[in-house]
């Protein structure tokens, strides 16, 4: 904890260091997307006319970016470019330039992050029967030359799809089983690659099997008693070999039993992944405790791999006899319109937060997360004079993948704070203050809900 703390707050101190920096230093600004934040994608500084003498900086949480010259770079009136070059992600951006100044340090124009490559359709990966697919694409406008390499069954092709191009369309042939596409976006000294798997099948089963205690199918439902443990059986048999995430979707009321890989979906379900590499067939079990009710009430169920799914309608009842019964609403992703993270173990995704109690909540994953969703959901109550405050962390970062988070709270000065975690008081550390405001920072292991105290 002590690491990650010392690791944060010098973090923390890089996101206001832009107006500390020397003369050898050029930085500037990188918008989010519409889709993904910019933090920490990599920008390359290079001199007028050479591209490939880059030096390398990652824009941070306050989309700011700050590189150090090399000496022999620094002359004042020297041209200097930016750009944003991301190959992991596939972001570009820029390039912008300046004429170094003595000024303390100078500031670059500012840049937009985008898709070097963007597939506007198809949305799918994996089709039954088709012999070819259609592809849609857009590309960013300093790499507008396509072209794209495909391995399948029937061997290794290459093809130039177009030239001084920003968008594209055009048909490609799918061979039995997998059909491996890198689309290559360039132009004249960088490239950047786009991999995407489709699978062309005869055909995709799934099969969804409970076992309990009472137990049963009848017709297209499973009935399953109410607050009882009940076995899981979900599994998948195609005609040719495929990998992703083989995915099952269960309601959020109900409790899984011995696993911590589960990911918040919507504020309804949650997901349990197994990664699936080259299998015609795949199965595996969980353990659920079904949700407590005195009627009948009837649950979605999704099992999913690549854009194929099968919805299974789950019945609790605590007596049969019960003639009616409830359909608990399914409510899609809270995905939607939440913007993609990047993060690791030394780069935390960040989420500020518009409430006046809570500054920003940082997410430490175990490994290098190339894409990910995170927000905030919050509530409150009020009794009489006194407010209580709610917030949950929802992320598509597996529970077992995140290290720990950080939280730092805010209060005015002359006010105390609480925080509960499932009725456990969270020990809150002195983080930093200013003229108006005490900060306090606690490191946990759960996501929420968190309910906050102030008075």
């Amino acid at each position: 904890m002590n690491k990650l703390y010392s690791s944060f707050v010098i973090f923390f101190l890089l996101l206001f260091s832009l107006a500390f920096v020397s003369s050898k230093f050029v930085c500037g600004f990188v918008n989010n997307s519409q889709e993904s934040s910019s933090d920490w994608t990599k920008v390359v500084v290079y001199p007028d006319g050479k591209p490939l003498s880059f030096i390398e900086c990652k824009v941070n949480p306050e989309k700011k970016f700050c590189c150090d010259l090399w000496d022999n770079a620094s002359s004042v009136g020297n041209k200097i470019l930016a750009e944003v070059l991301d190959e992991k992600t596939g972001f570009v951006a820029g390039p912008v330039s300046l004429l170094l100044t003595e000024e303390g340090y100078d500031v670059f124009p500012i840049m937009n992050i985008q898709n070097a490559i963007s597939i506007n359709y198809p949305n799918e990966s994996i089709f039954i029967n088709k012999s070819s697919v259609t592809i849609n694409l857009s590309l960013a406008e300093s790499y507008n030359n396509l072209k794209y390499t495909l391995n399948s069954s029937n061997g290794f092709s290459e093809k130039q799809v177009c030239t001084n191009c920003t968008t594209s369309m055009f048909s490609l042939p799918l061979n039995k089983g997998k059909n491996e596409l890198s689309l290559i976006a360039y132009n004249g000294n960088r490239e950047i690659s786009k991999n995407v798997t489709f699978y062309n099948l005869d055909y995709l089963n799934f099969n969804i099997k409970a076992s309990c205690d009472k137990c049963k199918l009848k017709g297209d439902v499973l009935y399953v008693p109410s607050g009882k443990d009940i076995q899981f059986y979900s599994s998948f048999n195609a005609s040719n070999n495929i990998s992703g995430d083989f995915l099952f979707y269960f309601p959020l009321d109900w409790n899984l039993s011995n696993s911590s890989n589960e990911e918040d979906f919507s504020i309804t379900h949650k997901i349990l992944s197994e990664n699936i590499q080259d299998k015609k067939e795949f199965s595996f079990n969980y353990t659920i405790q079904s949700s407590s009710t005195l009627f009948k009430e009837e649950y979605s169920f999704f099992q999913e791999i690549g854009n194929q799914k099968l919805e299974t309608k789950v019945m609790v009842f605590r007596s049969r006899l019960i003639p009616f019964h409830k359909s608990k609403p399914f409510q899609y992703s809270y995905l939607n319109n939440i913007l993609i993270h990047r993060g690791s173990p030394d780069e935390p995704i960040i989420l500020n937060s518009q409430q006046n109690y809570l500054k920003l909540v940082a997410i430490f994953p175990k490994e290098e997360i190339l894409k990910s969703y995170s927000t905030l959901s919050f509530d409150e109550t009020e009794k009489g004079s006194n407010k209580e405050y709610f917030f949950t962390i929802l992320t598509s970062i597996a529970k077992n993948n995140i290290d720990k988070i950080m939280l730092i709270f805010k209060t005015e000065k002359g006010k105390s704070i609480e925080v509960y975690n499932d009725k456990h008081k969270i020990n809150l550390e002195l983080y930093e203050e200013d003229p108006n405001y005490i900060y306090y920072s606690a490191f946990v292991n759960e996501k929420g809900p968190f309910s906050v105290k102030i008075f």
